[in-house]
Order: structure tokens, then C-alpha cells, then sequence
């Protein structure tokens, strides 16, 4: 699901990664793209493994 974009403050940010941690994230990725911007995307896709029997 995409969302329009916002802007965050840094705190914003780790409220946000903190959120999306308890709400199941499987993987959080958070980019700054300029100074005090972030850009920050999550999936609750279970990752693959690549480790091999």
C-alpha cells in the first residue's frame, strides 16, 4: 500500500519505525534523501532465507 508523502522530523521517524516494529514489519528500510528528509519503506513479506539445507 503506498501513502502520499510526508515530511518527518527525525523523532517522527523512529515513532513511525517503532509503529511499523510492533504492527509485524518484516524489513524497514529508511533513507535520507536530503538533509532531514526520509524516505522510509517496510514489508510484512516474510523475507527468504538464503541459507540452503
Amino acid at each position: 500500500m503506498k501513502y502520499p508523502s510526508k515530511t518527518l522530523t527525525p523523532v517522527q521517524v523512529g515513532q513511525v519505525v517503532k509503529a511499523l516494529v510492533l504492527l509485524g514489519a518484516r524489513k524497514i528500510t529508511v533513507e535520507e534523501i536530503e538533509k532531514d528528509r526520509f524516505v522510509v519503506t517496510t514489508t510484512t513479506e516474510a523475507a527468504q532465507s538464503k541459507k540452503s539445507n
